[in-house]
């Protein structure tokens, strides 16, 4: 599930957008929320990621409807070590998310 600062400061009451913000970013760089852009808008979603086990996944997003899938671990060694042996480049499993049209959507 994800949403925006603004979804997030309707359901909470007695605290203001800006005090939202400032907790979401702070949130976001400890790594128990992860940021995603929204497609062609210059908006944020976010989704509660919480553990550390997210970090070792690829990440795959749906344009359509926004859900966030993790990559299953063999499908994921494989692109990673594709892109390595090809390009000799180390991708950043906790910040890669690969965008498209889960099977719902399609």
């Amino acid at each position: 599930m994800h949403f925006t600062v603004e979804e997030l400061a309707e359901n909470i009451n007695g605290i203001s957008i800006s005090t939202v913000y400032r907790n979401v970013n702070n949130l976001v760089r400890e790594g128990i929320i992860k940021r995603f852009q929204k497609k062609a808008q210059r908006k944020f979603l976010y989704q509660y990621i919480g553990d550390d086990t997210c970090s070792e996944h690829l990440h795959l997003k749906c344009n359509k409807c926004g859900r966030i899938l993790h990559m299953d671990n063999d499908s994921a060694k494989s692109v990673l070590n594709a892109v390595k042996s090809s390009y000799d480049f180390e991708i950043d499993k906790a910040s890669t998310v690969l965008f498209g049209e889960c099977i719902s959507c399609k």
